[in-house]
């Protein structure tokens, strides 16, 4: 009978133990944060990870972030080897949620400083990002990581993700920029047709009382024949013409476009911060 409960009073034991060191190991890990170079304190990993998890259960859409050292072990990927490796990592890592396994995953790479967007949807009418609003998305997590802060870089990821997804559960559409010009030229029409058509009468009526008009060419105000040119000529001294190509580079700041990689899958190509 000892014997029997020394034999459960060691399991309980080892599965304690085992469930002590385990927690912590699987914390790090990540189910959506995988920061590999452990950029990130427990406690802001832990924010993290609790946003993706929320994004996870209310709009069905899992949302990675990954922090690793190079992308494919390069310090200078291409966009399409940048693409892969967003794609290679969701496939490994059995990423997505529901039965599409629909996700999007942003990859920063902390030592070559690359980063990259790829999304995964089998079915393009459960897309909530449109390719502005993935441009808008890298534009606000990279404006962080210029200056190394990884934690905010990765809130702004998950705080714009959840904008454009909130927006897509409200309107059943993707996020798209706003046409802030088109808004503008609305706003004046509606506000300023009328100071313009009282401008504009103002100014004629105070035209017609003006008899005398400013003339542009010296000549006008000469009596006709009173002067005559000989000689007529025009000289340039010098005429300079400069053309400086710039250069198109793959590897620079900023998204080079989305590709479409099959299966579903898609990537921005992303760039260097």
């Amino acid at each position: 009978m000892k014997s029997i409960k020394r034999f459960f009073i060691g399991m309980f034991s080892v599965a304690l133990l085992a469930t002590l060191f385990a927690a912590p190991a699987y914390a790090k890990s990540g189910t959506y944060v995988f920061d590999e170079q452990d950029v990130l304190t427990d406690s802001k990993f832990q924010e993290l990870e609790q946003m993706g998890a929320d994004y996870a259960a209310q709009y069905g859409v899992g949302v990675y972030l990954v922090y690793t050292d190079y992308m494919n072990g390069k310090t200078d990927p291409s966009s399409s080897e940048r693409n892969e490796f967003g794609r290679q990592f969701f496939l490994q890592h059995d990423l997505g949620v529901g039965s599409g396994d629909n996700g999007i995953i942003c990859a920063i790479a902390v030592k070559s400083r690359d980063y990259v967007t790829v999304k995964h949807f089998d079915n393009s009418s459960e897309d909530p990002f449109s390719d502005a609003g993935v441009d808008a998305l890298e534009d606000a997590y990279t404006d962080p990581l210029h200056d190394s802060d990884w934690y905010e870089g990765g809130k702004a990821y998950y705080k714009t993700v959840g904008e454009q997804l909130s927006y897509f559960a409200t309107t059943g559409k993707q996020w798209t920029e706003p046409d802030l010009l088109g808004f503008i030229l609305k706003l004046l029409a509606a506000l300023g047709i009328p100071g313009f058509i009282a401008a504009s009468s103002i100014k004629r009526d105070k035209n017609a009382m003006q008899t005398a008009r400013e003339q542009s060419e010296a000549g006008n105000y000469l009596d006709e024949g009173s002067l005559a040119f000989s000689v007529s000529t025009d000289d340039f001294v010098n005429t300079t013409l400069a053309v400086v190509p710039i250069p198109k580079n793959d590897n620079d700041s900023g998204s080079s476009g989305w590709s479409d990689m099959g299966g579903g899958f898609s990537g921005s190509g992303g760039g260097k911060f």
